[in-house]
């Protein structure tokens, strides 16, 4: 084959898996369009506020691996949080911010891994919430310090008790 050749087959394989990547992401957005989040505008006292926490993904709980679509909540980026008397609003950059109620809140953990991270043990703080219709989600952060990690847990703490 003539180097002509193969840079047309390799540009048409690049092309091809692009697509695929394309339509799947395009499948899955279709799939998750259905998932309603509340849309309230927090109004509380704020409990903590984070600005630069790396969002880093939403998944279905107990499936760390397999992303949702969720407006506002589809792409990987640097995230402001705030933590208030009645929820927790997440503003992912260039994103729609998100309002979670404290009454949709199921609390926190950690993590070492999720899709599209891989960090020491426990480096991830993992916020456990509910959609409107019940279905449990667990949204994926990466604070720059261990202590604003453990104060994001502290602040939902106060809330989910």
């Amino acid at each position: 084959m003539s180097r002509t050749g193969f840079a047309i087959l390799m540009v048409g394989i690049a092309v091809a898996i692009l697509a695929l990547m394309w339509l799947g992401w395009r499948g899955r957005a279709r799939r998750d369009s259905g998932i309603v989040l509340a849309a309230q505008v927090l109004a509380g006292a704020a409990l903590a506020e984070f600005t630069g926490v790396q969002y880093v993904s939403t998944t279905p709980l107990g499936r760390p691996l397999e992303r949702v679509a969720i407006p506002g909540l589809r792409y990987k980026g640097l995230a402001a949080l705030s933590v208030r008397t009645d929820g927790v609003e997440i503003a992912v950059t260039g994103e729609t911010p998100v309002t979670i109620p404290a009454a949709a809140l199921l609390g926190t953990s950690r993590a070492s891994g999720r899709v599209g991270k891989a960090v020491e043990s426990g480096g991830l703080a993992v916020l456990e919430w509910q959609s409107t219709e019940g279905q449990a989600f667990e949204s994926g952060f990466r604070f720059a310090a261990p202590s604003q990690q453990a104060e994001f847990e502290a602040a939902v703490a106060q809330l989910t008790t």
